[in-house]
């Protein structure tokens, strides 16, 4: 339980790990001088240029994450706070965002190796293009969370309707619990303005794990993102937390049956949100409000992090054998403009996704080849969503991770 922020045994390394707060944390990224930096014992500061992607990942995304290398048990109280910056990269210190599948800058992981597929984030906070945008996703208990299987609802929750500014560091204080069988939520607050303030179904019913820094569909500007004081509390501290530290806030939504649908979600309560589909600007959120969905193909093929933390696993000298993950890709090569939104307010609008998904599939042959070194001694087998392998080594193993990104 982090309760300090305090970074120590810092390293840069992929495949490494470190401590924040007593927390270990694995890194994912390129392994340059400059992917992952330690400016003090409370920051850490990510870049990505493009092309710069972690040992497992396609030439299509670009990743600088630390990710924590313990699962948090599903339906389990969290409190995540910490400041947030993004460094001017833009004219007269703007910042710059053209990545046209997703922007990752935090994540509350799923743990496939558990769920048995590849998934998306129970939640993430991510930037559309220069806004700050805040996700969730979820299935019904006992439904497949693929995103291929066409089970996964998505919820925009909040576009922030101003650009963030950079070089300005925003505090970011998030509590949550990943149920789908009841008793999820999620509040999020920008400096000390809740913004966030759901209740319903989360997750896919298994536990979760932190991950953060830049994790983005590739594009050509550099960018540099800088995390500090980042403390983590799980259980009766983190209630206890966000109780001190909560501000005056409107009455939650609340679900409008108590027992979760065991098939396809029906009349799930989720706050309103007014979406203009030409501006990711001007998307606002109303946590007094609440509307109802039946359709349970909306879903979102946006941030597909590389593994559970088990695939973090303890500190070993013998083997590990690569356990299977399966990833279903065909919902993602879908045409533009075939899914709606499940958060309209009257008849459902069309959204361009755009041609997200192919450039991924292409290129992940490639991305392949140079894995099948890892190969040696495993039985998983390799195909276009899936890796599966086994790593040997005194400080790290990884058991399996998907290799395609979703966006």
């Amino acid at each position: 339980m982090d309760t300090t922020g305090t970074i120590t045994s810092f390293s840069s390394a992929p495949m490494t790990r470190f401590s924040i707060g007593g927390d270990s944390y694995g890194v994912q990224d390129a392994s340059t001088s400059y992917s992952l930096t330690n400016p003090d014992a409370q920051t850490l500061r990510f870049v990505v240029n493009r092309g710069d992607h972690a040992w497992y990942d396609s030439s299509s995304v670009d990743r600088s994450e630390v990710s924590a290398a313990d699962n948090i048990p599903g339906s389990t109280p969290i409190a995540l706070n910490y400041q947030f910056m993004v460094e001017p990269n833009g004219p007269n210190g703007s910042f710059v965002n053209t990545a046209d599948g997703w922007f990752i800058v935090g994540q509350m992981h799923n743990d496939d190796n558990s769920s048995g597929v590849g998934t998306s984030p129970p939640f993430a906070i991510q930037l559309a293009g220069d806004h700050l945008q805040v996700v969730a996703r979820y299935v019904a208990p006992g439904q497949d969370p693929s995103n291929g299987a066409g089970n996964v609802q998505m919820l925009t929750l909040w576009t922030d309707p101003n650009p963030i500014q950079a070089g300005v560091y925003n505090n970011i204080q998030i509590q949550a619990d990943v149920s789908n069988t009841g008793g999820g939520y999620l509040k999020v607050s920008v400096n000390g303005n809740q913004v966030v303030n759901y209740n319903g179904p989360l997750g896919y019913g298994v536990g979760t794990n932190w991950e953060y820094g830049v994790y983005r569909s590739t594009a050509p500007e550099t960018v540099a993102v800088d995390y500090r004081n980042m403390t983590l509390l799980t259980g009766a501290a983190a209630t206890t937390s966000s109780t001190s530290t909560s501000t005056s806030t409107p009455t939650p939504t609340q679900p409008t049956t108590t027992t979760a649908p065991t098939t396809t979600p029906t009349a799930v309560v989720a706050p309103a949100v007014t979406q203009n589909l030409t501006s990711p600007g001007t998307s606002t959120v109303d946590p007094g409000t609440t509307v109802s969905t039946t359709d349970p193909n909306v879903q979102s093929a946006m941030g597909l992090a590389p593994t559970s933390p088990s695939g973090w696993s303890t500190y070993s000298t013998g083997a590990s054998t690569g356990s299977l993950a399966n990833q279903d890709f065909t919902q993602l090569q879908q045409p533009p403009g075939s899914d709606t939104s499940m958060l309209a307010t009257a008849a459902p609008q069309a959204i361009s996704w755009g041609d997200q998904g192919t450039a991924a599939a292409s290129q992940a042959g490639n991305s392949f080849a140079l894995l099948n070194q890892y190969l040696a001694g495993s039985s998983g087998r390799a195909d276009g969503g899936m890796v599966a392998l086994a790593m040997r080594g005194s400080d790290w193993t990884q058991n399996s991770f998907l290799t395609k990104p979703q966006s």
